[in-house]
């Protein structure tokens, strides 16, 4: 996945993404952000729409909105009017996995 991780200069968790991943790359940053509650949130919907015991999960958080199904994700903006991103739930799952991964991280080095 074309996903960077990295602490700012003040500590706080940052992430950029290539391509089709900008967006999700900004949706952790922005709304995700440290929140580790958040994260198995996400991660607990995305088992129950592949399970198929939820057949859609959405949430709004500070400048997106992620919803799920069973073909996958979409990451849309609350600011801008550009479409939204989708992506597989396989992908997400991996890149939530990669940011809990990340925040466990000493910002120091």
């Amino acid at each position: 996945m074309k996903l960077d991780f990295f602490h700012d200069e003040t500590g706080e968790p940052r992430a950029r993404g290539r391509g089709r991943y900008d967006r999700l790359a900004s949706f952790l940053e922005s709304d995700v952000q440290g929140s580790r509650a958040l994260l198995r949130r996400i991660a607990r919907a995305v088992e129950s729409v592949e399970a198929g015991r939820e057949e859609r999960w959405e949430s709004t958080g500070n400048a997106y909105t992620l919803t799920l199904t069973a073909e996958g994700a979409e990451i849309e903006s609350e600011v801008d009017e550009e479409g939204p991103t989708r992506l597989s739930l396989a992908d997400l799952r991996a890149a939530l996995g990669e940011w809990a991964e990340f925040l466990s991280s000493d910002p120091k080095g």
